[in-house]
């Protein structure tokens, strides 16, 4: 994507207007919620700087640099990331990337320190053309503590003509030292109506933006994913495991093959619906108040643990438990995962 979405403008007429004056800042950081387009920004932004002939703003999508960057090709734009495969958010940089292993059998889930030392060896060479050297990290939240030390270095002493673009979900995971050498860029949801007009029209995109909360990038990815028909075997199976009609084993081996990211945002949907009708704001037999807290505090575990095949099942039992004795079901010891800890943001939010 070559052009900001229609909500980004504020941002992007800023950064251009830096750009023009001379006062643009070496190292961006776009942050806010899943889902804004804070990648399609970052995107957009690099398009238009590796544009050599760039025409009211935007890249003129003809001259070298611009085939170059819309191939994944371009010598000058840099990309680190944990893995490409899993997210596609990197298609906009096919052949860019840095220290990606092909051989690894298990996809890495962070950025490590010797992709940003390959990073610095190549932002101190010279620009292929003469312009920006663009490092792009997707998203620097996946910085281990050794990278993220590494970077620091390398935006407090930044090669000639380079400009640092990174993507954050969850900024206060970042070092406080690496935030306070970047200029931070906020984006937020954008009103419902601009969020609807960016969603094809269908049975589901009402769902799919209040499940996404109010993002439509995400909505667009939910819908993908069937959201629909995951909200209806989330709903059946909490309701049947409510009335004590089934157990937290036989769902959660149910739930294993729901599409991941859809059963994640059912889940969270399901529960901001609770807590509603909970405090009296929605119709509905609500859920007793410390059950849904505990089913909160266990989601907020499931999410951390699904990533490990091994505790994913386990943990997803636990989080059910918490309603399967809210309906009455007899008692049976949880199963045990991991040690838990406890991290994450307001389901109401």
């Amino acid at each position: 994507m070559n052009t900001p979405l229609p909500w980004h403008q504020a941002q992007w007429r800023a950064v251009l207007g830096a750009h023009a004056a001379g006062r643009l800042h070496h190292a961006l950081l776009a942050a806010g919620p899943p889902g804004v387009g804070k990648a399609a920004f970052l995107a957009a932004l690099a398009a238009r700087l590796l544009c050599e002939s760039p025409h009211d703003g935007q890249p003129c999508g003809h001259c070298r640099g611009c085939r170059q960057h819309a191939a994944g090709s371009h010598p000058d734009c840099i990309v680190l990331s944990p893995d490409h495969l899993n997210r596609p958010v990197l298609s906009a940089y096919p052949g860019q990337r840095c220290q990606y292993d092909t051989a690894r059998k298990k996809p890495s889930t962070v950025i490590n320190v010797e992709q940003v030392r390959e990073l610095g060896e190549r932002l101190h060479a010279s620009a292929h053309y003469g312009g920006y050297k663009l490092a792009v990290l997707l998203p620097a939240d996946a910085l281990n503590t050794a990278a993220a030390n590494a970077l620091l270095k390398l935006l407090e002493e930044p090669p000639d003509n380079t400009l640092f673009l990174l993507l954050s979900q969850r900024l206060t995971q970042l070092p406080a030292t690496v935030r306070s050498r970047c200029q931070v860029l906020r984006f937020h949801t954008p009103t419902p109506a601009q969020a609807r007009a960016a969603l094809e029209p269908g049975e589901h995109a009402p769902l799919a933006l209040e499940l996404a909360g109010g993002a439509p990038l995400r909505a667009s990815e939910l819908l993908a994913l069937n959201i629909g028909a995951v909200w209806r075997a989330v709903c059946a199976g909490l309701d049947a495991l409510l009335g004590g009609e089934t157990d937290p084993l036989q769902l959660a081996r149910d739930w294993l093959k729901l599409p991941q990211e859809a059963l994640d945002a059912a889940l969270y949907g399901w529960l901001r619906r609770a807590l509603r009708r909970a405090a009296g704001l929605a119709g509905g037999e609500p859920v007793p108040l410390a059950r849904l807290h505990a089913f909160w505090r266990e989601l907020e575990d499931f999410l951390r643990l699904r990533e490990h095949p091994l505790v994913k099942e386990l943990a997803l039992q636990r989080l059910l438990y918490t309603l399967w004795t809210a309906g009455g079901a007899p008692r049976m010891p949880p199963p045990t995962a991991t040690p838990r800890s406890r991290h994450g943001g307001s389901p109401l939010t």
